[in-house]
């Protein structure tokens, strides 16, 4: 299904740190040869000109992405999420093995045999619908140092540190997400991660027991796109593609993958879009396609 197109959902996001914000980087031993750095630097990025300015590595805001919304599934069908990390012939206390797909499986088979969090966010042999950007700041961030002390459980006395950290306090950061061939059941489980992620259900980066990484996302903008006319709706794939294609990837029936949204569409150079007017209006369009996944996987 990846070597066609049939929809597609961009979403525009400002991301707000309410709680300092720590997202680490990975190079160890690079604060113990300068000692002007902090012990837990921020990650950075080198922009033209040499200066390097904090940014939030897409991979870093995509595993919290994905393991919140494996978290949400397996609170209503455990086996419909598998644990990734797992690939022994064995299940974990709980949860189900990683989905394995095999060289000989096609398309259709590997899409039909892996859980639902997998046929999103992918999995070893079946590729993503989900891409997600490095965030980079649009304002200026504010850094601060904060500090820590590790506490010897016997004494009672410190037993290393004081440590410092590098903490992003104020400022914005933008990326983009994007989803392509989705049903609406994946749609609004990929919007029900992100909100609650925006309301500050579910810290990122490093030090969230010590109250460090809640954050408020903004949707500036949301836009979606079809090869014909949505006539101001939201269309799963499964509306989209033929009778052949839905039945070998047993995709939701055409009559349930639609959804209203009362807006005005626009065709461009042969591809028709709907784009959110404002923030509210993408949330909005989130929020009723949020219960379709509850649908889809029951």
């Amino acid at each position: 299904m990846h070597s066609r197109f049939f929809n597609e959902a961009v979403f525009e996001l400002l991301l707000y740190p309410d709680t300092p914000l720590l997202v680490k980087a990975g190079g160890e031993g690079v604060e113990a040869l300068d000692p002007t750095l902090p012990d837990m630097s921020f990650v950075r990025l080198r922009q033209v000109g040499g200066e390097e300015v904090p940014f939030i590595p897409g991979s870093s805001f995509r595993g919290v992405l994905r393991s919140h919304a494996e978290r949400l599934v397996r609170s209503v069908k455990k086996e419909e999420a598998c644990d990734p990390l797992n690939h022994k012939e064995r299940e974990s206390w709980n949860l189900k093995t990683a989905c394995l797909v095999k060289d000989k499986d096609k398309g259709p088979e590997a899409y039909r045999k892996v859980c639902y969090i997998c046929r999103l966010f992918g999995t070893t042999g079946l590729a993503s619908r989900v891409r997600v950007g490095d965030f980079y700041p649009e304002k200026e961030p504010v850094c601060s140092t904060r500090y820590g002390v590790a506490i010897d459980r016997v004494t009672g006395a410190v037993a290393k540190g004081p440590f410092e950290m590098e903490v992003v306090t104020d400022g914005s950061f933008r990326g983009t997400i994007t989803l392509r061939n989705f049903t609406l059941g994946q749609f609004g489980l990929l919007s029900a991660a992100l909100l609650d992620i925006g309301e500050g259900l579910v810290p990122i980066g490093f030090g969230k027991s010590r109250g460090l990484g809640r954050v408020r996302l903004e949707v500036k903008r949301l836009a979606i796109y079809t090869l014909r006319s949505p006539e101001g709706a939201l269309w799963g794939v499964g509306a989209l593609c033929e009778e052949e294609v839905r039945k070998e990837f047993r995709l939701p029936p055409a009559e349930r993958e639609r959804l209203d949204l009362g807006a005005k569409d626009a065709a461009k150079k042969g591809i028709y879009h709907v784009l959110s007017a404002a923030g509210e209006e993408a949330v909005r369009w989130m929020e009723k396609a949020v219960p379709r996944w509850l649908e889809e996987i029951a």
